[in-house]
């Protein structure tokens, strides 16, 4: 197994336990996204679960299982765009940086998460290099 598919395997299981740990304990991903539910409106929950878990479990498991099941060719298809949305995340990170900062409160958390996004998407789109060069 070629080491830029190894990556993508590293980083979509990254990707699977924080949905996994977001799907049974939403208070952890509310404290990891800091942000909080609103129990007056309700709902607030079922959104951690359902966005910060099952989505980001499944959609990061199913790319897994594909990388470890399909020749290099196939998993290349499969990480593209789960790769990108890393990207976009570190991308959204440093627009809130320029556009919010008096919003924002202490940001030194910010360039580390940036940091964090734009790594999971170079491992997780590792593949593509291969066909690169």
């Amino acid at each position: 197994m070629p080491l830029t598919e190894i990556l993508a395997i590293t980083g979509l299981g990254f990707g699977a336990a924080l949905g996994l740990g977001a799907l049974i304990a939403p208070e952890w991903a509310s404290g990891v996204v800091r942000l909080k539910a609103d129990p007056a409106k309700g709902g607030g929950y079922s959104e951690f679960r359902a966005t910060y878990g099952g989505l980001l479990l499944m959609v990061h498991g199913a790319a897994l299982v594909i990388v470890v099941i399909t020749p290099p060719a196939g998993s290349t298809l499969v990480v593209l765009p789960i790769a990108a949305g890393w990207f976009g995340a570190a991308i959204g990170r440093a627009v809130a940086l320029v556009f919010d900062r008096a919003k924002l409160g202490d940001t030194r958390i910010i360039p580390i998460w940036m940091a964090t996004e734009v790594a999971l998407g170079l491992a997780i789109g590792a593949p593509v290099l291969q066909f690169l060069g």
